[in-house]
């Protein structure tokens, strides 16, 4: 299995992975800018591909997603955690450029390059304890709109299938870009 850890930062990488990077470190593999495509992989390459805090700090995410559909295999799963845009986490790091909830990732499916696989939202042990964590997985949109700002969830996780057809390369550019 060949897998990407795609902006693996200056400590730890996803073990066994190739890690990327737009810094140099001991365990950075390939040293490249992340908002510069495209990226130095030939297409269908990878069977996993992992962005752990590293979405959020890129200048254009579906461009950045258009890539790693190029670099992935059919069925590569592709898991995604970010701050949640209720968490401090979002906005209290001045090099986050964008701000992504549960709801974000449905935009992702909807395009037919990926299909959601699993999705949760991850919250404070005293959240997990009164069931906030739990209701707020089984209802997402409601948790969103009503409550997220009462109760902000610290993390949003995803993983996402890349899904592999002639018809749709480059079409999430395409038709989020303009």
């Amino acid at each position: 299995m060949k897998i990407l850890d795609l902006g693996c930062g200056p400590k730890t990488k996803k073990p066994g992975s190739i890690g990327l990077d737009k810094r140099s470190a001991p365990h950075v593999d390939v040293v490249h800018d992340l908002n510069v495509y495209p990226y130095p992989f030939p297409d269908n390459e990878f069977d996993w591909i992992e962005m752990s805090h590293i979405i959020e700090h890129l200048d254009r995410p579906l461009q950045l997603m258009n890539e790693v559909h190029r670099i992935a295999k059919n069925g590569t799963t592709i898991r995604i955690i970010t701050p949640h845009y209720s968490s401090q986490l979002s906005y209290g790091d001045l090099e986050h450029f964008h701000h992504f909830g549960y709801i974000t990732f449905l935009t992702l499916q909807n395009t037919g390059l990926f299909k959601i696989k699993k999705h949760k939202l991850w919250f404070t042990d005293l959240y997990k304890v009164l069931g906030i964590s739990m209701l707020a997985n089984w209802f997402p949109r409601r948790w969103e709109k009503y409550l997220a700002f009462i109760f902000p969830a610290f993390y949003v996780e995803v993983f996402l299938e890349a899904i592999k057809t002639a018809d749709k390369a480059n079409l999430l550019v395409e038709q989020y870009m303009y």
